[in-house]
């Protein structure tokens, strides 16, 4: 027998506005000549990995403070090129509580399943890095079926405040894949205050 009075709602598809964040925050309000860093991150994005190099499927950018790197990102984030998706995650102190692996965990988290039009899964502390891992891997397969690339940006590195805040901190990096599956993209970015721009 069926209990009529037990009634089963259907979950909402997940709504982020991180690019709002994004655009308001971090992008700059006139963007101009970085075409050929713009190309570099196309070319990244588009190119094809060989089994023997998975970490080719890396990209970490190291450049000094107030070189214009968060702004070049949050450019390609807003406006990637055809047939690439990006999702990203900016460690800066000019947005509330963004700098520790758990608001990694949830801002990309959310991002993947609004893209993917589905309801975002719940997740306890001691759940939320394998459902963030779960998201990136559902959402790189379902792209690369589509013939699309999908990338994760991760800005800020040298932010990352979960790697200074005792024995229970984590870091965002530790989060990341070893391999990203499906032909998926990562950019990982950062500041150093001794050395020129350098991609590695």
């Amino acid at each position: 027998m069926i209990d009529s009075s037990v009634q089963v709602f259907a979950g909402r598809a997940a709504v982020s506005g991180h690019l709002l964040q994004v655009e308001q925050a971090l992008a700059a309000t006139d963007f101009q000549g970085r075409e050929s860093e713009l190309a570099q991150l196309a070319a990244f994005s588009a190119h094809d990995v060989s089994a023997d190099c998975p970490s080719a499927s890396y990209w970490r950018w190291v450049a000094p403070a107030w070189s214009g790197k968060t702004a070049l990102l949050a450019h390609f984030v807003l406006h990637p090129p055809p047939g690439v998706d990006a999702v990203s995650f900016f460690i800066t102190s000019r947005m509330a509580a963004q700098n520790d692996a758990a608001a990694c965990c949830e801002v990309v988290q959310r991002q993947v399943y609004a893209m993917l039009g589905e309801a975002e899964p719940l997740s306890t502390p001691a759940t939320r890095d394998e459902q963030m891992l779960l998201a990136l891997h559902r959402a790189a397969q379902g792209w690369a079926a589509r013939g699309r690339r999908f990338v994760l940006v991760v800005d800020g590195l040298d932010e990352d405040r979960g790697v200074t805040t005792g024995p229970d901190g984590h870091s965002i990096a530790g989060l990341l894949p070893r391999v990203p599956p499906h032909g998926m993209r990562i950019l990982v970015a950062g500041r150093c205050r001794t050395c020129r721009s350098t991609i590695t």
